[in-house]
């Protein structure tokens, strides 16, 4: 009897523990991500990119936007729709144009819909701007952006729509600047002055890009080691400005990489300058890190962080951060992002050596 007693309780033992040792079930999805689900789907699935397929990503794309209207990923869906046409082959020309006016007339459609609520009114103004940027990507003219600035204002006036207007208002200065900067730069000024802070906020970045890009940088410091550093005097050369922090693995990380890149390209005209966003506290800590690691390349220190005179002008509120500057002293700007791509002068580490040799050859 003692035995199987003791066999019982052994055997409920172990139950309990197979029991507590089981996965939990992976929490039920929602019915807006099961529907972005769709969409995104449609979108990556491999064969050929037709009519039908066409229809398939746009049917699947707006029930998610007009059904899920106030979902976190709807902004991201917007763009991923509109720009779909970029994913075709530019030798294909007429399919990507075929995409782009059925996701026109699909969206007209949606518009005037019986029973359309307000926040998928907006979503729905939302892409027909996005879908205006896809075209003046495609082709920068008088008319295209002249398209992007009427749908962006009709978003602006649309219920709602304000929460997408800070990404439609910068994709606009963007291509503006392209061509014309100083009317870019005019019309983030008159932003400034706008209602919504997002888009206030998205100006004063802007802004700050662009006055740095009207004429060759100049910034005079003193590096750690007592050393001035002096932009105008390094015209002529590919200047590198790195924004890290002995306190942060990220950018040290990264600094090993570029490091190892002005030791490659220091006798061809390149240099870099770096700026510690360290704090105070953090001194002792950056000056071992520069003891181990021998670095010999200007270090500018003044522990106040983020909060010093220049990083904010640069919209350098962490790190790590590398911008460039050509032989002129005129920073570098790339497009960063998809689908929709911005003009950032925010470089990735790895692409440091690739714009340094381009930079150079044109000396």
């Amino acid at each position: 009897m003692k035995t199987r007693l003791f066999a019982a309780i052994l055997m409920s033992g172990f139950a309990a523990a197979l029991f507590a040792q089981a996965p939990k079930p992976a929490p039920a999805k929602s019915p807006a991500s099961l529907a972005l689900d769709e969409f995104n789907k449609a979108r990556s699935e491999p064969g050929a990119k037709n009519q039908a397929r066409f229809q398939k990503v746009i049917n699947a794309g707006l029930a998610y936007l007009t059904q899920y209207p106030t979902d976190g990923n709807v902004s991201g869906a917007i763009n991923n729709l509109a720009f779909y046409a970029g994913s075709i082959d530019k030798k294909e020309a007429a399919q990507r144009t075929a995409y782009v006016s059925l996701l026109k007339l699909e969206v007209m459609n949606q518009k005037y819909k019986d029973g359309v609520s307000d926040n998928a009114k907006a979503v729905l103004a939302a892409t027909e701007a996005a879908i205006a940027d896809f075209d003046a990507r495609e082709s920068i003219t008088a008319g295209t952006l002249g398209t992007l600035r009427e749908k962006t204002e009709e978003l602006a006036s649309t219920p709602g729509g304000n929460r997408f207007l800070a990404e439609r208002e910068r994709s606009y200065l963007h291509l503006v600047a392209i061509n014309a900067p100083a009317r870019a730069e005019e019309q983030a000024k008159k932003l400034l002055e706008h209602k919504e802070k997002a888009v206030k906020d998205m100006a004063r970045e802007e802004l700050n890009i662009l006055e740095v890009k009207k004429q060759p940088y100049d910034l005079k410091l003193t590096s750690v080691d007592g050393k001035p550093i002096d932009f105008s005097q390094l015209r002529g050369k590919v200047v590198a400005f790195y924004f890290w922090s002995a306190a942060n693995k990220g950018s040290t990380d990264r600094l090993d990489q570029v490091r190892q890149i002005y030791s490659d390209y220091k006798k061809k005209g390149f240099e870099l300058v770096t700026v510690s966003y360290d704090k105070e506290e953090d001194r002792a800590k950056l000056m071992k890190y520069m003891k181990d690691n021998k670095v010999t390349f200007p270090v500018y220190f003044d522990g106040k962080g983020t909060k010093n005179d220049f990083g904010p002008k640069l919209n350098v509120w962490s790190v790590p951060r590398l911008m460039v500057f050509d032989q002129k002293g005129i920073l570098f700007t790339t497009v960063s992002g998809s689908p929709v791509g911005r003009l950032t002068p925010n470089l990735e580490v790895n692409q440091l050596e690739g714009v340094t040799k381009a930079l150079l050859a044109k000396k």
